[in-house]
C-alpha cells in the first residue's frame, strides 16, 4: 500500500504530466458519452466508446514510468518498481475502475426495450464487452515496449489496431464469445469474468515482459518524443 501511495505522489513529476491526465480525461469522457448517446449501438462488436475507455488507463503507464527519465529517478532504488511494478499496477487499477463502470452502464441500458429498438441480440449487446478486455490485453503488451524497443512497439501497434479496425469481420470473435457464455437467461455474468480474466492476463504478460525487459536501455527516440512533447 506504501508503495502504491508513492507511484501516485511520483506521476505529478511526470514528463507532460498535465497533458497527459487531460487526454486521459478527455478519452474517458468521450468513451462515456459514445456509450449513453448510443454510438456503440449498430450491432457490431466494435465500439468506440470501449476503445476510448480502454485507452484511458494506458496514459497512467507513462504518468509512472516517465518519472524515471530524471537522473535522480535513475539512481534511486525506486527506479525498478518505478519502471515494472508501478506503471502495471497503476495501470490495472484504472483500467479495472473504467472497465466496471462500463459494464455497469452497459448492464443498465440493455434492456428488452433497448433490444427491441435496435433490432439485436443480447449476445451482440454485451459483445463490447470482451471487445474491450481486448483491447485493454493489447495495450499491457504494447506499454511494456513502449519505452524499451519503441520502433518495434509502434509496429506492434499499428499493425494490431489496422488488423481489427481495418478489417470489421475480425470483431464478430466477441460476438461469438458473448454467443457462447451468455446463458439462457441472458446474463452477462460468465462473460463480464471471462473478460476481466482476458485484462488480468495482459496485466500479468505486461509484468512479465516489463521485468524481462528491465536491463535494456530505455530508447532513446522515446526519450527524445517525450521531451519533445514536454518543452511545447
Amino acid at each position: 500500500m506504501k508503495d502504491l501511495v508513492k507511484y501516485v505522489k511520483m506521476m505529478r513529476y511526470a514528463l507532460q504530466f498535465k497533458m497527459i491526465l487531460v487526454l486521459a480525461i478527455i478519452f474517458f469522457a468521450f468513451g462515456i458519452l459514445f456509450e449513453v448517446v448510443g454510438f456503440s449501438d449498430s450491432g457490431s462488436s466494435y465500439s468506440l466508446a470501449a476503445l476510448y475507455l480502454a485507452l484511458t488507463g494506458m496514459y497512467f503507464y507513462q504518468l509512472v514510468f516517465s518519472t524515471t527519465v530524471s537522473k535522480m529517478v535513475q539512481a534511486s532504488p525506486m527506479k525498478k518498481k518505478l519502471q515494472v511494478t508501478g506503471p502495471v499496477l497503476i495501470t490495472f487499477i484504472t483500467s479495472f475502475i473504467v472497465f466496471a463502470i462500463y459494464v455497469i452502464i452497459k448492464l443498465i441500458k440493455v434492456t428488452p426495450e433497448f433490444l427491441a429498438y435496435n433490432n439485436i441480440t443480447y449476445p451482440r449487446a454485451y459483445s463490447t464487452i470482451p471487445f474491450m478486455a481486448g483491447w485493454l490485453f493489447i495495450f499491457f503488451i504494447y506499454m511494456a515496449f513502449s519505452y524499451r524497443a519503441y520502433i518495434f512497439s509502434i509496429i506492434f501497434i499499428a499493425v494490431t489496431v489496422i488488423g481489427i479496425l481495418g478489417f470489421s469481420s475480425k470483431t464478430e470473435i466477441f460476438i461469438r464469445l458473448s454467443e457462447n457464455l451468455i446463458g439462457a437467461d441472458n446474463s452477462p455474468l460468465i462473460l463480464i469474468l471471462v473478460s476481466l480474466a482476458i485484462m488480468i492476463l495482459g496485466a500479468i504478460i505486461g509484468y512479465i515482459l516489463s521485468l524481462l525487459l528491465y536491463k535494456k536501455p530505455i530508447s532513446d527516440m522515446a526519450v527524445r518524443y517525450a521531451l519533445r512533447q514536454a518543452s511545447k
